[in-house]
């Protein structure tokens, strides 16, 4: 990575991201109700697209019916839902277009879609629109040319933008949840490989991108959030297609909260409604992280977003109660108490009273068994792992949990059981806080790259705190050593104010994160702290350490010692090469 020049030696030593490796206020209002638009599509009226029908459509949207009127608050009558033959082009957008009429200021409209998605990022589009808007594809595409196509398509500029608007200028609250696909250019190498994608690979530049100078791999800059009060949760970032989960391998794989067929996203999403992943009322950043942990346990290559990022969210709405409300008003399924619950730093599920991380070896020599089996803190598991080795003769490849590679390198590598001792260190060392006192928020921006870039590409990560917080960023690489990434200067051990977005490194362009080799996966942990600790001092600006370091000793006991509020977030970075020779240049 490329970093701004007073500060490059540091941020590119230190986060080498893994070698090889609103307007309108958003509180209670009285008399409010809840809208939606619910539509699922599976099936196609052209005869060419038989192949490429889902089945996990007609139960997803089944499914979410009953769980929107069963326990947040939606009257059957204030919902309408569109499936397959009735979900045409022209009946999607009328009825997008008449929430308008079927809801008041003040309101939560949620418009849902389950089925194909398509984007920018086809290596064979053919249109020039503009890059990122995505599109949905309704069950009368035709496929019988290129201006066919694009005009029965559901783009997001041309179709979508408009009627969103006037729903966000009129007061409602809007929340769109996409359980689709927006890029046929899945730049991970490893992942779902047991289920159908979500993503409809069309013979044209579907949305396109028009002529660029950028780096051959690397996406243009994406437009500005084009709304003051509307969320966004899609089920993949630009750069990744969802799952169908419509086979018995799928279910075998990773069974579904009925044992039907369900998009992967909408299965997770299910569960958050019921639920199952966040104990407590939560809001819609939270939401994300739990469906974020749910999916990357349980392989699945997507990572579910949230729009506006906290750098476009001057009204932090993405802090804003989840649909309007607290928890469902009715205790989860009974069928469902059994099904695994993922803690997070926002959840309030109890926690177990050593913190264990889960590693799966594959094919690994009994050797590097033993070496990782004794490593304090770690549990081998056969599935639900947080990390995976995988050993093919002299070569190992260590990654998360959704294939996300870490680290490449040879099977005797000592680097290897640094790193996941590192890890399992890290776990147990984290301050273990159930809840969010601090209100902390925590991403990398553009947020909907999903904290994935590829080379040439530039970051930074933005926070925002609801209570003014002294904040630290702490890296682990690949290779197991901790970097403090912030503060690294006495001048930023400072107080962070709240309510406001704050950009790390900085704001200006200049100080942006470039990536550039080596690439994979770091693991990046925020902690915000209701009162200055001791050990920022000592910490800020150092060096590179290890676990067995005097540093690492004085972090840990520093965190130990800490009684005032803290709020903690983790993000995983992960970084992917470009086309082949491709260069960043100056």
């Amino acid at each position: 990575m490329r970093a701004p020049r007073a500060r490059a030696d540091h941020w590119v030593r230190s986060l080498q991201l893994a070698a090889v490796v609103l307007c309108f206020s958003w509180s209670a209002v009285a008399d409010a109700k809840n809208v939606a638009l619910l539509i699922a599509v599976g099936q196609f009226a052209d005869p060419r697209l038989e192949s490429q029908q889902l089945l996990g459509t007609a139960t997803d949207i089944d499914s979410m019916q009953q769980a929107l009127t069963a326990h947040w608050g939606f009257d059957p009558k204030d919902l309408v839902a569109l499936r397959d033959r009735q979900a045409t082009r022209d009946r999607i957008l009328a009825e997008i277009s008449a929430l308008e009429q079927r809801s008041a200021p003040g309101d939560t409209v949620l418009l849902y879609f389950s089925g194909h998605g398509t984007s920018a990022n086809a290596d064979n589009n053919s249109f020039d629109l503009p890059y990122a808007t995505g599109a949905w594809v309704p069950y009368d595409l035709d496929f019988s040319s290129l201006a066919a196509a694009k005009r029965t398509l559901i783009i997001g500029r041309r179709d979508l933008v408009p009627r969103l608007k006037a729903l966000d200028a009129g007061g409602r609250r809007v929340v769109v949840v996409s359980d689709s696909c927006y890029s046929g250019q899945v730049v991970r190498a490893f992942g779902q490989t047991h289920s159908v994608s979500r993503y409809l690979n069309l013979p044209m530049r579907d949305l396109g991108i028009a002529p660029t100078s950028a780096a051959v791999g690397s996406r243009p800059a994406p437009p500005p959030y084009p709304y003051q009060h509307v969320i966004l949760l899609s089920g993949a970032s630009d750069s990744e297609t969802g799952a169908d989960i419509s086979t018995s391998q799928a279910l075998a794989t990773a069974p579904t909260l009925d044992g039907k067929y369900h998009g992967a996203f909408t299965d997770a999403f299910l569960r958050l409604l019921d639920g199952q992943l966040v104990s407590g009322t939560f809001n819609y950043a939270q939401g994300r992280d739990a469906l974020n942990a749910f999916l990357e346990h349980r392989h699945f290559a997507q990572h579910p977003q949230l729009l506006p990022g906290i750098a476009e969210d001057p009204e932090n709405v993405g802090s804003g109660p989840f649909l309007g409300m607290g928890l469902p008003s009715a205790a989860p399924h009974a069928a469902l108490a059994t099904a695994p619950v993922l803690a997070t730093a926002t959840t309030s599920v109890a926690t177990p009273a050593t913190p264990v991380l889960h590693v799966r070896a594959e094919g690994v020599s009994a050797a590097l068994r033993r070496q990782i089996a004794a490593i304090a803190g770690v549990a081998l598991v056969a599935q639900g792992a947080d990390l995976v080795l995988i050993q093919d003769g002299k070569k190992a490849m260590l990654t998360g949990p959704a294939g996300d590679p870490i680290a490449t390198t040879v099977a005797d590598d000592p680097t290897l059981v640094e790193r996941i001792a590192a890890q399992a260190w890290l776990t147990r060392t984290l301050p273990r806080t159930d809840d969010d006192p601090l209100g902390l928020r925590a991403e990398t921006d553009p947020a909907s790259r999903g904290n994935t870039y590829v080379a040439c590409e530039s970051f930074v990560f933005e926070l925002h705190v609801d209570k003014p917080a002294y904040v630290m960023l702490l890296d682990l690489d690949s290779q197991g050593r901790l970097t403090v990434l912030y503060p690294t200067r006495a001048g930023e051990r400072q107080s962070v104010a709240a309510g406001i977005a704050h950009a790390i490194p900085g704001s200006d362009p200049k100080q942006h994160i470039v990536v550039t080799a080596p690439f994979g996966t770091d693991l990046v942990t925020v902690l915000a702290f209701a009162e200055q600790p001791a050990f920022f001092t000592e910490l800020t600006g150092v060096e590179p350490f290890r676990i067995d370091s005097a540093r690492a000793g004085a972090l840990a006991a520093g965190l130990a010692g800490t009684r005032s509020a803290i709020s903690v977030r983790q993000i995983g970075v992960n970084t992917y090469p470009g086309a082949s020779g491709s260069t960043c240049g100056t």
